[in-house]
C-alpha cells in the first residue's frame, strides 16, 4: 500500500503518499488535503484495484479521484446520488468497480459511471464483499427489530442467503471460505457456502434450471454435469409441453446422454417431427449408429419431408466425411423405394458397390452400370465383373466382353467420368458371323487404346489377373469367350492365331511359372470351343474355319501348352475325327488310328466310302504296324472278313509284301525281339485258310514263303553239321588233355605275351600258350590270354545255375514269353 486516504465530516479529504515507506522509516507523513467542495461529511472511500483511482461517497454523491504519476488528481462526479456508512464496496464482477447500496436498490458502478442497477427494498445496515457475493444487512421486513443478513450474486442476479439474527449485527468478518456474522452480545454466527452439487439439487427442486446452467459455467465443472443439468431441463420442458425447446436442449446433450432414451421418449409420444431434428442433430455430431440411420430414414419416409431427406443425404462435415451409416442410409432408401436418392448417395461417397447393385439390381441400367465400372481402379472392375459378369454379358455382351479384354490384358485404364464407353468401341450388331473378325475388332482396338494410354505414368501399371476366373461368366456366350480368349492370348501372352500358324512372340514367357496355367487352361479351353461350336454349327465355312484352328493347335502341341488327353477326350465327344487321329499319332496310341478307320469301313454305306475306309486302314498299317505288330494280323484278319471288292484283295497282297518287308528290315537291323513279334507263317495261313478267301490272293506269296523256308532249312542244315563236327573236334582235343599218358607237344619259340624268345625255364598251358617265366605273377596257374573268357563262361555258367533255384522269376518269364525263355534255357542246358 503506497497511498492512504481519509474522509472528514467536513467534506474534506487527506491524501497520505508513500504510506508504506514513512512507516518503514518512521518519517513524517506527507500529506496533503483536498477541497471537495460538498458540504456533507465523506461516508465512505475506497482505492480500485489499481491504487490509481479512489471513489469517494457522501450521503448525497459519488465522486471518483484519479491519481496520476506525478502526484497530481482529478475530481469528476460519477453520480448525484449517495449513501452511508459502510454501504460502499468493491464490485465482485468484473463488470462495474464499486457497488454502491442505498435503500431502493444496489448501484454498480465504473470509473465512467453508473453501469447497473439492481432493485431490493430496504434500509441498508452496511455491505460486505465476500468472493463473488455481496453480504447485506439490513433490517427484516417482518420484524424491523430484528437484523436480516443476505447474500446476493450479483454476476448471475440470485439470493444465495437470506436468514434473520434476532441480535443486532455490528461486524461481519471473512477468514478463508468462512463467513463469520459478530453481534453487539458477542456472539458469532458462522456461514459456510454449499457445494456446487448440494446448490444443483436444490436448483432442481425448484426447476431454477437456467440458474443451474450459469453456476455450472461459473464452478468449470465438467462437461458431463453440464449435460445432466441440460437432459433434467429438457426433460422439464417435455413435461410442460414444450417440445420445441426440450428437443433443443436434448440435441445438446448428444454425445453425453444415451440417445436411445430420448428416442423412446419421442416414440411413445409419435413426436415424430421432434424426433427427426434430435436424429439429424445425433447424425451431424458423428453419434449415429445403423439403427438410428434407419429409423431417421423411415421417418422422413414416413412424413414425406423429401427436402429434409435431400439434406440429410448431401450433408457432411467440415472434413467432407459422411455423418451416418452409408450402407444402412442407402439399404433403407433401396427398400422403401427411393431408388435415385440411394444411387445420389452411393455415387457421391463412392459407394461402388452399391451404385452397381442399384444400376443393375433396382434400375436395370446395363450401360450405366458398364460405364461406371469404366471408371473405376483396376481391383474393383476385377471384383464387380467377377460378381456381375454374366448378367453384364447377358444385357450387353460386347462391351462387357471388351471390358474384360482390357482388363485381363493389362491395358485397362480408368475413364473420365464424361467419358462412354460404348463410343468408343464399333460394336456389331448382328450374330456372330466371323470370329476371326470379331477378334480383330476387339484386339485392334485394345492396341490402339493401349497406344494412347502409352503416357501413362507408372502407377497406373497393375498386376492383371488371371483370364480363368471369368470363364464361366461366358457359360452362355461361347462365341464371346473364343474373342475373349484369343485376344488374351495376343495382347498378354504373345501368342497370336493367324489362318494357317500360331505366332509366339516369347515362348519363354508363356512356360513362366506366373503365367503357365492360365496359359495352358486358356488353349485347353478354345480348342474345346472350337470343336464344340463347329460341331453347333450348320455353316460349313465355320464348321472348317473352326476346324483348321482346332487342329492347328494340335499340330503346335511342341510349342503351347496344350492337354492332348484333355484335346483327344474333346474330339472324342464331339466326334471330331481328324482331331482324333491326330492326337492318338502323338500320344502313340497307334492301335486306336487303326481301330478308327477299321470302324470307319464297317460303317461305310457305299463303295467309295469303304475304299476310301481301306485305304486309310493300309496307310496306318504301313505308318505304325511296326511300332505295333500284332496289328498286322488283326487287319489281315479283319481284311480277310470283308474281301468282297478287288481293292481289299489287293491291300492284302500289299500287307503281305509290308510284312515281310518289315522283318527283312528288322533282321538286317539285328532286331530279334521285334522278328520274333512279327506274324508267323502258319498264324497268317491260318487267317487266309477260312471260308471265302481265295487261294489266288496268297498262292504266289505262300510259294514264295516256302521256297524261302527250304533254303534256310538248307542253311540251317549245313550250320547243324558244321556245329556238329566242330562239337566232335572240341571233344576230342578234351579227351586227348584228360589223357595223362599221352604226352603233349608245345613248339612255340616266342612268348605269347610279350613276343620274345622262349628262355628257360618256360611256362606251357594246355591251351598252347606259352610264356617266359618273368612274365607272369607268382602262383598264376591260368593262362592269362584266356581267363578272361574263361571267366565270362564260369560267371554265365553260374548265373544259369543260380536262376535255377529262382522260381518266382522263372514263373514271371514264362507268364511274358514263356516259348522264348524256356527254348533258351533248353539250348544252355538248364533242363
Amino acid at each position: 500500500m503506497s497511498i492512504a486516504a481519509i474522509g472528514l465530516a467536513n467534506g474534506n479529504m487527506i491524501i497520505i503518499h508513500n504510506l508504506k515507506d514513512t512507516i518503514q522509516t518512521s518519517e513524517q507523513f506527507k500529506s496533503f488535503r483536498i477541497n471537495l467542495a460538498i458540504k456533507e461529511p465523506i461516508t465512505d472511500l475506497l482505492f480500485s484495484r489499481s491504487e490509481n483511482s479512489l471513489f469517494i461517497l457522501s450521503p448525497s454523491s459519488l465522486l471518483v479521484s484519479r491519481f496520476d504519476s506525478k502526484g497530481g488528481y482529478t475530481i469528476s462526479p460519477l453520480d448525484d446520488i449517495g449513501s452511508q456508512l459502510n454501504c460502499l464496496q468493491m464490485s465482485p464482477i468484473n463488470s462495474a468497480s464499486v457497488v454502491v447500496a442505498r435503500d431502493e436498490a444496489l448501484y454498480l458502478y465504473g470509473l465512467e459511471g453508473r453501469r447497473a442497477t439492481y432493485a431490493l427494498e430496504g434500509e441498508k445496515t452496511f455491505i460486505k464483499r465476500f468472493f463473488k457475493y455481496i453480504v447485506l444487512c439490513m433490517p427484516s421486513k417482518s420484524k424491523p427489530s430484528v437484523n436480516s443478513v443476505t447474500i446476493i450474486d450479483l454476476k448471475f442476479k440470485y439470493i444465495a442467503y437470506k436468514g434473520d439474527i434476532a441480535e443486532n449485527v455490528c461486524e461481519v468478518l471473512i477468514s478463508g471460505n468462512k463467513l463469520h456474522v459478530l453481534c453487539d452480545d458477542g456472539k458469532v454466527y458462522t456461514l459456510h457456502e454449499k457445494s456446487v452439487f448440494s446448490k444443483l439439487e436444490l436448483l432442481y427442486k425448484s426447476n431454477y434450471y437456467l440458474l443451474a446452467f450459469d453456476i455450472v459455467a461459473d464452478s468449470k465443472l465438467e462437461k458431463y454435469i453440464e449435460m445432466d443439468v441440460h437432459k433434467r431441463y429438457a426433460d422439464y420442458l417435455y413435461q410442460k409441453n414444450d417440445y420445441d425447446l426440450a428437443t433443443q436442449e436434448y440435441c445438446k446433450t448428444i454425445g453425453y446422454v444415451e440417445p436411445s432414451s430420448i428416442i423412446r421418449k419421442f416414440l411413445d409420444h409419435q413426436r415424430i417431427h421432434d424426433l427427426v431434428k434430435y436424429l439429424q442433430e445425433v447424425h451431424y455430431k458423428g453419434n449415429a449408429n445403423p439403427d438410428y440411420t434407419t429409423l431417421l430414414l423411415n421417418c422422413l419416409i414416413k412424413i414425406k419431408d423429401i427436402d429434409c431427406l435431400d439434406s440429410f443425404i448431401t450433408q457432411s462435415n467440415n472434413d467432407n466425411q459422411v455423418q451416418f451409416d452409408l450402407q444402412t442410409a442407402v439399404r433403407v432408401l433401396r427398400q422403401a423405394g427411393y431408388i435415385n436418392h440411394a444411387l445420389q448417395l452411393s455415387t457421391t461417397y463412392l459407394r461402388h458397390d452399391d451404385v452397381l447393385k442399384i444400376q443393375i439390381e433396382d434400375r436395370k441400367d446395363w450401360d450405366a452400370a458398364l460405364k461406371y465400372l469404366s471408371r473405376l481402379s483396376p481391383d474393383n472392375v476385377e471384383n464387380y465383373l467377377h460378381h456381375y459378369g454374366r448378367l453384364l454379358l447377358e444385357y450387353n455382351c460386347q462391351v462387357t466382353t471388351h471390358l474384360l479384354i482390357e482388363l485381363c490384358s493389362g491395358s485397362y485404364r480408368p475413364k473420365n467420368a464424361d467419358s462412354d464407353v460404348t463410343d468408343q468401341l464399333s460394336l456389331r450388331k448382328s450374330k456372330f458371323n466371323s470370329i476371326a473378325a470379331n477378334t480383330i475388332n476387339y484386339i485392334g482396338f485394345s492396341a490402339s487404346n493401349s497406344s494412347r494410354n502409352s503416357s501413362t505414368e507408372e502407377d497406373d501399371v497393375y498386376k492383371p489377373p488371371s483370364p480363368l476366373k471369368y470363364f464361366s461368366q461366358f457359360i452362355n456366350y461361347p462365341n464371346q469367350l473364343i474373342i475373349f480368349i484369343e485376344s488374351i492370348m495376343k495382347l498378354r501372352f504373345g501368342i497370336e492365331f493367324t489362318s494357317d500358324n500360331i505366332i509366339i512372340k516369347e515362348v519363354q514367357s508363356i512356360y513362366d511359372e506366373q503365367n503357365f496355367n492360365n496359359v495352358s487352361a486358356s488353349l485347353n479351353t478354345i480348342l474345346e470351343l472350337y470343336v464344340q461350336e463347329a460341331g453347333a454349327s450348320e455353316s460349313p465355312e465355320i464348321q472348317r474355319e473352326l476346324h483348321s484352328k482346332a487342329l492347328m493347335l494340335i499340330d503346335n502341341y511342341e510349342r503351347i501348352p496344350i492337354d492332348l488327353n484333355h484335346a483327344l477326350m474333346i474330339c472324342t465327344i464331339e466326334s471330331f475325327d481328324e482331331g482324333k487321329v491326330k492326337l492318338w499319332k502323338f500320344l502313340e496310341a497307334y492301335e486306336e488310328i487303326i481301330y478308327h478307320h477299321m470302324a470307319q469301313a464297317d460303317t461305310s454305306t457305299n463303295r467309295e466310302d469303304e475304299e476310301r475306309s481301306t485305304d486309310a486302314i493300309f496307310e496306318s498299317i504301313k505308318n505304325f504296324g511296326k511300332f505295333v505288330p500284332r496289328m498286322y494280323l488283326v487287319v489281315l484278319d479283319f481284311l480277310s472278313n470283308n474281301i468282297e471288292g478287288h481293292n481289299n484283295r489287293t491291300v492284302i497282297q500289299n500287307l503281305l509284301e509290308l510284312i515281310d518287308n518289315v522283318r527283312d528290315e528288322f533282321t538286317k537291323k539285328h532286331m530279334n525281339d521285334e522278328v520274333i513279334r512279327l506274324p508267323q507263317m502258319s498264324e497268317i495261313v491260318q487267317i487266309l485258310s477260312k471260308p471265302g478267301v481265295h487261294n489266288g490272293i496268297v498262292k504266289e506269296w505262300i510259294i514264295r514263303k516256302v521256297k524261302e523256308d527250304e533254303e534256310k532249312t538248307k542253311v540251317d542244315e549245313l550250320l547243324l553239321m558244321s556245329y556238329k563236327e566242330e562239337t566232335i573236334k572240341k571233344e576230342n582235343q578234351i579227351k586227348e588233355l584228360n589223357d595223362v599218358n599221352k604226352a603233349q607237344t608245345f613248339q612255340n619259340t616266342r612268348c605269347s605275351s610279350t613276343g620274345e624268345r622262349l628262355e628257360l625255364p618256360a611256362i606251357h598251358f594246355a591251351c598252347g600258350h606259352s610264356f617266359n617265366m618273368s612274365v607272369l605273377a607268382d602262383n598264376e596257374t591260368e593262362c592269362p590270354i584266356c581267363a578272361r573268357s574263361h571267366g565270362m563262361i564260369r560267371e554265365l555258367r553260374r548265373n544259369q545255375k543260380d536262376l535255377l533255384e529262382k522260381h518266382d522269376t522263372f514263373i514271371k518269364g514264362v507268364s511274358n514269353e514263356g516259348f522264348k525263355l524256356i527254348s533258351s534255357n533248353f539250348a544252355n542246358k538248364l533242363f
